[in-house]
C-alpha cells in the first residue's frame, strides 16, 4: 500500500510539471494590452491619402505627412554615400572592452555584437567569441529605422529605396564611437546617429566582466533636425535587436521571447516566437499577396501591441538578453504624460516550420512631433536609447536604466527557492569551487536539511513493511468486503500510530525544492561551457556521442548521466524495497520499474548540471540508509488483532525510541549508534534533574540517613 501510495505521488508531481511547463503556463492569461488611444484630430489629418505611395518595405511604415516645403532653391537629388563597416570595441578582454560591435552605412545599422568574456565561447566553435547579436540571414538588422519625410521622398525617386537600405553618411568616428548622418533629398530635415560604448571599469572591486553593467550596453543617441524654414511634422521608427542567439535548440526548453516592462505600474508582458510567427501568419492567410511592411501594418494596428510607456523591450533566450530602454532623464509624471514612444509591436523576423524556433523582434514608433524652423529652439528631436546585450547576470540586469529583473525568470510560485539556491551557487562559485563541485556541495546541504523528513519517511516505510503480514491477514479475513477491510487497516494503523501519509509527506517538502533547483540551474548562465570529466558544458545535456540516427522525442544524442540515474534509481529499490509476496507486489514493482524508465526519458533532455544533482542525492540517500541502518529503522513490534480490546492476550510492545535498535544480530549503523547515544544521555540528564527536584542529591540523603542511623544507635 506504501509503494502504491509512493508511485502515485511521483506519477501525479512529475506529471503536474510537466503539464504546468507545457502546458498550463503556456495558456495562462498575460497582462493584456491598454486599448487603443483615440487618435488626435491633427493625427488623423497626417495620415496620407493614397495608400499606393506607401513604401513597400518592412522598414518605411505608414507615417505622417510633412507641412509643405519650399525646394524652389533646391531640387530633390538622391544622396549616395560609400559602404562602409565600422567595429566598436574588440572581442578580447585585454583590450579593456565587454563587446565587438559592428555597425553597417547600410541603415546605419548594427549588424553583430560579440562578447568579450573568455568564458562566453561558441559552442559549436570553441575558438570564437560567442555572437549574441546578428544570426539572423535577413534583410532585418537592429536598428534601423525609419522617417517618415526622407522615406517618402526616398520611395518617389527609388520605389525600393528607403532609410533601411541606402547608405548612411560616415559622419565621425573614433575607437569606441561612430556617427552617421543622412539629408532628406530636398534637404529640409537631417537624421543622425551616434553609436558609443565604454570600456570596462578599471577601479571596479569584483570582476568587471561580470558586475559592470555599462560595458555591456550600447548607446543610441538620435537626432533629427530641421534644416528648412517651414514647421516639419516627422516621426520614427527604430527597430529592436535582431538576429538573438539561440542556442543548443535540440534540448533547450527556453526560446526567444519579447520582454516588456512597464512604467506606470511596473507590470510586465511576455511574447513568445510562436505566438509571433502565428499572429504574422494568420494575417497572411486573411490578407493573402500582402507584403512584409503591409503585414507589418496590420501587426501595428492589431490587437497584439503596447501602448503604454516601456522602460525596457527587448528579446531575451536562456543565458543572454538583448534590451532597449529609453535614456529619458525626466520624471516618471512626465514620461507618462508625453512619453517618447507611441506604440511597439512584435516583428517576425525569420519564421520557421517549428514556431517556437522563429527568430522574432519588435518595433517601436515614436510619437510625432512637430519641429520649429531652423535656428528656433524645439527644431530638433534629441532622444538616446540603451541597449544592453549580454549575460543574464543579476549583476548587470538590476541596475538602471533597464531594472530588469523580470528577466530572471525564476518562476511564480517558487522562485524564492530558485532565487536562494542561485545566489547559494553563486557564493560557492566566488570561494573558488568549479561549477560541478558547487551543485556537489549544494546537493549535500539540501539533502542536510531534509534529513529529518528522509529519517521521517524511512521509519515510515519500515513501520509499513512490519505490517504488510498482518495486513496480508487481514485481507483473507475480510476478502472482497473493501469498507470493513478498509476500516480494520485503519484501526491497525491506529493502533500502532502510523500515518499512512508519513512516507509521501517529506516528498511535498521536497517537490518545491526540485522544481526550484530545477529553475536554478536552467538560468544559471556559469554552468555554460563549465566541464566535469567528459561534459564540457554543465548548461547542456552531456551528449556522451551523437547516435548514428534521430530517436523519436529523445533526439540524436547519446546522454550518459540519465541512465547513470536510472542506474541508481534500480540500486535503490533493490536495496531498500522488500521481495515481492504475492501478485499486486510483483505488479507495484513492474510498474516502479516502468516509472524508472520514464524518469529517463524526462532527464534526457535536462542540463547535466542537474543531473548530476540527482546522481549526488542518489549517492547520499543510499549512504544514509546504510549509516542508518535497516534494522534499526524497524520498530519492535508485536502484531496483535485490531478487534482485541486493549486487555486481551496479545501485547504490543514497541521501542520506546523510534530509533532504537530490535535485537538482532546485525548491528545498528554508525550514525543510529550517534543518535542513540545522543538520546541516551539526554535521558540519564532528564532522569538526574527529576531526582534533584524530587528530594535533592542521592548523596545528601546518604548522608543524611547514615547520621540518622548513628544516633539512633548511640
Amino acid at each position: 500500500m506504501e509503494t502504491r501510495r509512493l508511485l502515485l505521488f511521483l506519477v501525479l508531481s512529475f506529471g503536474f510539471v510537466l503539464i504546468w511547463a507545457n502546458f498550463i503556463q503556456k495558456k495562462l492569461p498575460k497582462n493584456p494590452p491598454p486599448a487603443p488611444a483615440v487618435a488626435a484630430p491633427d493625427q488623423e489629418a497626417m495620415q496620407p491619402e493614397d495608400a499606393a505611395s506607401q513604401p513597400e518595405s518592412a522598414e518605411a511604415e505608414t507615417a505622417a505627412p510633412a507641412a509643405e516645403v519650399d525646394t524652389a532653391d533646391r531640387a530633390p537629388e538622391f544622396a549616395t554615400y560609400d559602404e562602409r563597416e565600422i567595429v566598436l570595441g574588440s572581442a578580447d578582454a585585454e583590450t579593456g572592452y565587454a563587446l565587438e560591435v559592428h555597425t553597417s552605412s547600410l541603415g546605419a545599422s548594427i549588424t553583430s555584437v560579440r562578447l568579450a568574456d573568455p568564458k562566453m565561447k561558441d559552442l559549436d566553435d570553441r575558438t570564437q567569441q560567442v555572437e549574441v547579436l546578428g544570426t539572423n540571414v535577413t534583410k532585418y538588422e537592429t536598428f534601423q529605422n525609419s522617417l517618415d519625410l526622407i522615406d517618402r521622398q526616398l520611395t518617389e525617386l527609388d520605389p525600393e529605396s528607403g532609410l533601411h537600405n541606402v547608405h548612411w553618411k560616415v559622419a565621425d568616428e573614433q575607437d569606441d564611437s561612430v556617427t552617421f548622418s543622412y539629408l532628406a533629398p530636398d534637404g529640409s530635415v537631417e537624421i543622425r546617429k551616434t553609436y558609443s560604448i565604454r570600456p570596462l571599469a578599471e577601479n571596479a572591486v569584483a570582476n568587471p566582466l561580470r558586475t559592470d553593467p555599462r560595458a555591456y550596453t550600447i548607446e543610441c543617441h538620435l537626432q533629427v533636425e530641421n534644416q528648412s524654414d517651414l514647421d516639419q511634422t516627422v516621426q520614427y521608427e527604430l527597430l529592436g535587436p535582431c538576429g538573438v542567439i539561440l542556442e543548443n535548440e535540440e534540448h533547450t526548453r527556453k526560446y526567444r521571447d519579447i520582454k516588456l516592462e512597464f512604467v506606470e505600474d511596473g507590470s510586465s508582458d511576455v511574447f513568445a516566437a510562436s505566438a509571433t510567427q502565428t499572429a504574422w501568419d494568420e494575417a497572411r492567410f486573411a490578407n493573402p499577396g500582402l507584403s512584409d511592411a503591409k503585414i507589418g501594418e496590420l501587426i501595428r494596428e492589431g490587437e497584439n501591441k503596447w501602448i503604454q510607456p516601456v522602460r525596457y523591450a527587448g528579446v531575451d533566450v536562456q543565458f543572454f538578453a538583448a534590451l532597449v530602454a529609453p535614456t529619458d532623464g525626466r520624471t516618471v509624471e512626465q514620461q507618462i504624460a508625453d512619453p517618447w514612444i507611441e506604440r511597439i509591436w512584435p516583428v517576425l523576423v525569420q519564421g520557421h516550420k517549428n514556431t517556437t524556433l522563429a527568430d522574432i523582434s519588435f518595433r517601436m514608433q515614436s510619437k510625432p512631433r512637430t519641429l520649429k524652423p531652423a535656428g528656433q529652439t524645439g527644431n530638433a528631436i534629441d532622444h538616446s536609447y540603451s541597449l544592453f546585450v549580454g549575460p543574464k547576470h543579476q549583476e548587470l540586469l538590476d541596475p538602471p536604466p533597464f531594472q530588469a529583473d523580470k528577466v530572471l525568470d525564476y518562476g511564480s510560485f517558487f522562485g524564492f527557492i530558485a532565487r536562494g539556491m542561485h545566489a547559494v551557487l553563486s557564493f560557492l562559485y566566488k570561494l573558488g569551487l568549479p561549477y560541478w563541485l558547487a551543485i556537489i556541495s549544494l546537493t549535500v546541504m539540501v539533502r542536510c536539511c531534509l534529513f529529518p523528513l528522509s529519517r521521517k519517511q524511512a521509519i515510515s516505510a519500515a513501520r509499513m513493511k512490519a505490517l504488510q503480514p498482518k495486513l496480508n491477514e487481514l485481507k483473507l479475513k475480510y476478502g472482497e468486503d473493501k469498507e470493513k477491510m478498509a476500516k480494520a487497516q485503519m484501526e491497525l494503523w491506529r493502533k500502532h500510530d502510523i500515518n499512512p501519509l508519513g512516507g509521501c509527506m517529506p516528498l511535498f517538502f521536497q517537490l518545491p525544492v526540485f522544481i526550484g533547483l530545477y529553475t536554478c540551474l536552467n538560468t544559471a548562465v556559469d554552468l555554460r561551457l563549465a566541464s566535469f570529466l567528459w561534459i564540457d558544458n554543465l548548461a547542456a545535456p552531456d551528449a556522451l556521442f551523437r547516435m548514428p540516427a534521430k530517436l523519436p522525442f529523445l533526439g540524436q544524442d547519446f546522454n550518459l548521466l540519465p541512465c547513470i540515474n536510472v542506474v541508481l534509481f534500480l540500486v535503490q529499490q533493490k536495496l531498500f524495497m522488500p521481495p515481492p509476496t504475492d501478485e499486486q507486489q510483483e505488479m507495484q514493482h513492474k510498474m516502479m520499474n516502468v516509472m524508472t524508465i520514464f524518469f529517463a526519458v524526462m532527464f534526457w533532455h535536462v542540463p547535466a548540471g542537474l543531473c548530476m544533482y540527482f546522481v549526488a542525492s542518489s549517492i547520499w540517500s543510499i549512504g544514509e540508509r546504510k549509516l542508518l541502518g535497516s534494522d534499526a529503522l524497524t520498530p519492535k513490534v508485536t502484531l496483535k488483532d485490531p478487534d482485541e480490546s486493549d486487555s486481551g492476550k496479545a501485547t504490543v510492545k514497541q521501542s520506546t525510541r523510534s530509533g532504537e535498535a530490535p535485537d538482532s544480530d546485525k548491528p545498528p549503523g554508525l550514525l543510529q549508534r550517534l543518535i542513540d547515544n545522543v538520546m541516551e544521555a539526554t535521558e540519564q540528564a532528564k532522569q538526574q534533574a527529576e531526582q534533584n527536584r524530587q528530594g535533592g542529591k542521592p548523596s545528601g540523603r546518604s548522608r543524611k540517613s547514615g547520621n540518622s542511623k548513628g544516633r539512633k544507635k548511640r
